[in-house]
């Protein structure tokens, strides 16, 4: 079993970007599924109802991870969420620049929006350089059959994703609702950033990463499932009899599926992360006795 000193704090410039990335996750995501009216005309693009709680789930799921990593404080869960937000910002930072003509500049928002997107993924860049000699906390990684049925469905998914970045036309042509090419390609940082964690602990995987991804993949999907049929009930724009809108609906299944998995084996895990503890320590004793 390692010792803490393995897990090392991270720097205070890291604490302090990602506590204020919290910030404003939690202001945005919050925001847009619970006072839609007042933070959707603020945007920096036009929402449409289904857009502004797909991109309010997209927040709040990721501001489990950013959380968790304020809360710790250390490289575990550091090590996996570091890696998710650079992916996830650097996507949405080329998507709105290839898209630019979209964005109003007379608006001061628009101007934060921008350098928010430029900030954020240069600080996870730089402190994944910083850190590219750390080993993980917990060098073990999950057992073989856990990989496989928590993991692999996350990462065909986050193929999809790709997909959906490459093609958004063709890729989400089955969705309830119809989106066009921007909004297709920021979501597929939906399935590309759990794809991204996913493949990190197939080598090694702490309690705490393993219960940072399960967290961030059970909100996000259950935020999304529950909130397509509440504003569905407001506005009746969804065909449910369609094959395209269940497919869509087993995507996020399946993500809420693997996230609840990942939270159980977490607690597995810690489980034998303490008793290992307690046997190095109780040596410890032994040899100083």
């Amino acid at each position: 079993m390692q010792k803490l000193n393995d897990n090392p704090e991270i720097t205070a410039l890291l604490f302090v970007v990602t506590a204020f990335e919290s910030a404003v996750l939690l202001v945005a995501g919050i925001g847009l599924l619970v006072a839609p009216g007042v933070l959707r005309p603020m945007w920096p693009w036009a929402l449409t109802p289904f857009n502004t709680l797909l991109l309010g789930a997209i927040y709040a799921s990721s501001l489990a991870a950013t959380a968790m990593v304020v809360y710790v404080k250390r490289w575990a869960p550091t090590r996996v969420v570091l890696p998710m937000i650079l992916i996830f910002t650097a996507i949405v930072l080329i998507v709105c620049l290839v898209y630019i003509d979209r964005f109003d500049f007379q608006r001061w928002v628009t101007w934060l929006w921008f350098l928010l997107y430029i900030i954020i993924p240069a600080n996870a860049a730089y402190h994944l350089w910083l850190y590219r000699n750390l080993k993980p906390f917990n060098p073990f990684p999950l057992p073989a059959p856990w990989r496989g049925v928590l993991l692999i469905p996350t990462m065909l998914l986050g193929l999809y994703g790709l997909g959906l970045l490459i093609a958004p036309d063709k890729f989400s042509s089955f969705w309830p609702w119809p989106i066009d090419a921007f909004h297709g390609r920021v979501y597929s940082v939906l399935y590309i950033t759990p794809a991204t964690g996913a493949l990190l602990l197939f080598s090694a995987a702490a309690s705490i990463e393993l219960l940072t991804m399960g967290l961030t993949q059970f909100i996000g999907a259950g935020i999304t499932i529950v909130g397509l049929v509440m504003i569905d009930n407001q506005v009746d724009k969804i065909d449910w009899s369609a094959f395209g809108t269940w497919l869509w609906i087993g995507s996020f299944v399946i993500i809420l599926l693997t996230g609840a998995g990942l939270i159980w084996q977490s607690q597995v895990r810690l489980k034998s992360e303490v008793s290992s503890a307690m046997a190095d320590s109780a040596l410890d004793v032994n040899n100083h006795t």
